[in-house]
């Protein structure tokens, strides 16, 4: 079935909260209707079966005036709704005329429009949703069988020519789902008003049996009379609590450990910060040493000191990088999997300023448009790392406290 068992659900739920309270449980069986006489429409049986599945649904306080007619291939029937007349008219193709329960089937679909329509029901923005309600509506109000037995129908006709005998198959179909969904919602249906097996699988075509136990086979836990029990509601309500809980453990691993890492990689931030502060120090000691001095002598050793001076500073804001080298692999890991636009935010290091500056850059030199410290930024990302699950590295390098 390519529909979702859920859309049909939801189709379902809303009529039983709408028209439940005065919808009777009864099916409608088949019933005998000759639909063509002499090659023509049977205008009378046919009148009469509309008769039939408007009083089945309620509506025979209402006149269906049924005509057959020429109507566009791909359209089986017509109804004409208007507020407040009695009469109703329908109409339906005259090419259908020549398969019965094909009749019947358009006959049930064009009564349940009116149903719908007396009692303001609607579905969707479009008229082929409404088309899909109106074919479960057929369902719901207990025309399952006529709408099995007749949205796909076939007859054959043989003829001889010359020393040839000539088997011609005609194949039809109506309704807007196929025969395994109708089979899906008839099912459901039955289940939903615990009509039994001998009841809702009697007078069905072969091929509409074919498809109940092939829906059975398929989707046979959706119809369990044991959903009608109490104590199966409660322990289904506690399975379905183990499988909520079961996703929150799993969601509260993972949270723990994002959490740790937030911890590990805010300390990590505040101290590569830190490493910034002696090669401000080291920056403004060049700057020193670049003016000019009246005396070679302090020049000459102006020159020492702030050649050793700045040694030790950046040995000192290496080291302070380097303190965090074995937690770094998992790092890369994350950032490898973020998606960057065009352009990021960062701050700097030094006073914090938030700054917007391109992405994909490697070495990309930026000065604070505050403090005027210059400093180097890194936008181009990574390449996702090898290591096995991102979790996993990230609880080897922060651990579990």
């Amino acid at each position: 079935m390519t529909e979702k068992p859920l859309a049909f659900l939801s189709l379902i739920q809303t009529l039983e909260r709408t028209v439940g309270h005065k919808t009777s449980y009864a099916l409608l069986d088949p019933f005998p209707c000759i639909t063509s006489e002499y090659g023509k429409p049977a205008l009378i049986p046919i009148q009469h079966a509309g008769k039939t599945i408007a009083r089945h649904v309620g509506l025979d306080n209402l006149t269906f005036i049924i005509s057959p007619t020429t109507l566009a291939p791909s359209t089986a029937g017509h109804i004409e709704l208007r507020y407040g007349e009695p009469d109703v008219f329908v109409e339906i193709s005259t090419s259908i005329c020549a398969f019965k329960d094909a009749v019947l089937a358009t006959l049930c679909h064009e009564v349940a429009h009116k149903f719908l329509h007396v009692n303001g029901i609607r579905h969707g923005n479009v008229q082929i949703e409404q088309e899909f309600l109106t074919d479960v509506t057929t369902v719901y109000l207990g025309m399952g069988k006529i709408m099995l037995n007749g949205c796909e129908c076939q007859r054959s006709e043989t003829r001889r020519e010359g020393n040839k005998t000539i088997t011609t198959t005609h194949t039809l179909r109506t309704g807007y789902i196929s025969r395994e969904c109708f089979a899906f919602v008839y099912r459901l249906v039955c289940a939903m008003r615990r009509i039994p097996a001998t009841q809702f699988m009697s007078g069905l075509s072969e091929e509409a049996k074919t498809s109940i136990t092939a829906c059975e086979q398929e989707y046979g836990n959706w119809f369990k009379s044991e959903y009608h029990s109490h104590e199966e509601v409660e322990r289904l309500c506690k399975s379905l609590q183990r499988e909520v809980e079961e996703c929150q453990t799993q969601s509260a691993s993972y949270e723990y450990t994002l959490r740790r890492a937030g911890e590990a990689i805010h300390a990590m931030h505040s101290g590569i910060r830190e490493s910034h502060k002696p090669l401000v120090e080291a920056d403004q000691k060049i700057a020193q040493l670049q003016k000019p001095n009246i005396n070679p002598h302090l020049g000459f050793l102006g020159y020492l000191e702030t050649r050793e001076s700045v040694a030790e500073l950046t040995v000192k804001s290496k080291n302070q990088i380097n303190a965090y080298r074995e937690k770094w692999t998992p790092i890369e890991t994350v950032a490898a999997y973020s998606n960057t636009s065009d352009a990021e935010i960062i701050e700097c290091p030094v006073d914090r300023t938030k700054l917007r500056v391109p992405s994909g850059k490697k070495r990309l030199r930026v000065t604070c448009s505050v403090c005027k410290y210059k400093f180097i930024v890194n936008t181009a990302s990574a390449a996702a790392s090898s290591k096995p699950g991102l979790l996993k590295a990230l609880k080897a390098a922060f651990g579990r406290r």
